[in-house]
């Protein structure tokens, strides 16, 4: 799909999104009153609770546009976008809207999130004495906005994330990952390791770049697709351990690898989670239970991290596997 120029989606995409955003606030006791006689007939108050998550995202998203343009206004209408003020006022705009969003929709599917095992990582995270490269799974729906709120909101960093192209037509997003420095690709074109490369360098001490190794949310079809391309470009050893890997994908190195090279001083840590419904069917059907979501992470000094191309690359499926056996150990109890 071909984007709309800049100046199009600023002058008629954004006003359109955002007059859908009011219209939704304008409209909510309407809609509260028919989420509530719709309750009896969807179960567990699902309409009351998917409502309010929806309410939410449009209240949030709306106020955290409007301060995107506000922000421009006092930066001389753009002028100034490089003064670091101007950077650190976007991640806390971009914070708020995350830890609202998330608050939202832990509160309305009354989901815990539970950490274990990750004190090393933690430290690491929580000291922001050292950037880090942040490689985690991908499964299921919001996951990475959980783990996005946990570098930016629980431990104070300030991650750098690479965002689909198509996600351009999202005023907010479109805003927040052109001022901050993120990067937009578009996997069907383009070189996305040099986007990222480019996105990690310079990572201050607090810094992080959020990378998903596997290209997208798990499931059967991926994970069978990515053992053919494996198998396909030759690479029959690392076909092998990804066929013994039953929960999650084959991770991509490319990207990893970018981000590694350009950053050599990061350390890299490791993110695993269980629990996040793996579609917005299950996270329907879940609406009305109580929930809990499992993250681990663990940490490989920067020095620990191997220097040849070909060494890596096996180090990174060796830390894949032990993703998979600590998902497949803990799939079942959460």
């Amino acid at each position: 799909m071909r984007l709309p120029p800049t100046l199009v989606r600023r002058v008629l995409v954004a006003p359109l999104i955002l007059a859908v955003d009011a219209a939704l606030l304008l409209a909510s006791p309407l809609l509260a009153l028919l989420a509530a006689l719709a309750a009896p007939l969807t179960g567990g108050r699902r309409s009351i609770r998917a409502l309010a998550i929806g309410l939410a995202f449009a209240a949030r998203h709306l106020a955290c546009s409007s301060a995107c343009l506000g922000l421009w206004v006092l930066a001389g209408f753009g002028r100034r976008e490089g003064a670091p003020w101007f950077q650190r006022a976007h991640y806390a705009v971009l914070g708020w809207f995350v830890d609202g969003l998330l608050g939202a929709m832990r509160r309305a599917a009354r989901v815990h999130v539970r950490v274990v095992d990750s004190e090393p990582a933690l430290a690491v995270l929580e000291g922001r004495e050292r950037p880090v490269v942040v490689l985690s799974r991908h499964a299921g729906e919001g996951d990475s906005l959980l783990v996005l709120h946990e570098l930016l909101c629980r431990h104070g960093r300030r991650p750098r994330v690479v965002l689909h192209e198509a996600l351009r037509l999202d005023p907010l997003i479109d805003v927040l990952g052109r001022r901050l420095p993120n990067r937009f690709v578009d996997p069907r074109g383009g070189d996305t390791e040099v986007e990222i490369a480019a996105m990690a360098r310079g990572l201050g001490p607090d810094g992080a770049v959020l990378i998903f190794p596997e290209g997208g949310n798990f499931s059967a079809e991926r994970r069978e697709r990515g053992i053919h391309r494996l198998l396909h470009a030759g690479h029959h050893a690392q076909a092998g351990w990804a066929q013994d890997m039953e929960h999650v994908v084959a991770p991509r190195p490319g990207g990893a690898l970018a981000a590694l090279e350009a950053a050599p001083q990061a350390d890299v840590v490791f993110v695993g989670h269980v629990g996040v419904p793996e579609g917005l069917g299950e996270a329907w059907r879940r609406l009305p239970d109580r929930q809990e979501v499992l993250l681990r992470y663990w940490v490989v000094p920067a020095a620990d991290v191997p220097a040849d191309r070909g060494d890596r690359i096996d180090w990174l499926f060796e830390q894949w596997r032990t993703l998979d056996a600590w998902v497949g150990a803990q799939a079942a109890p959460a």
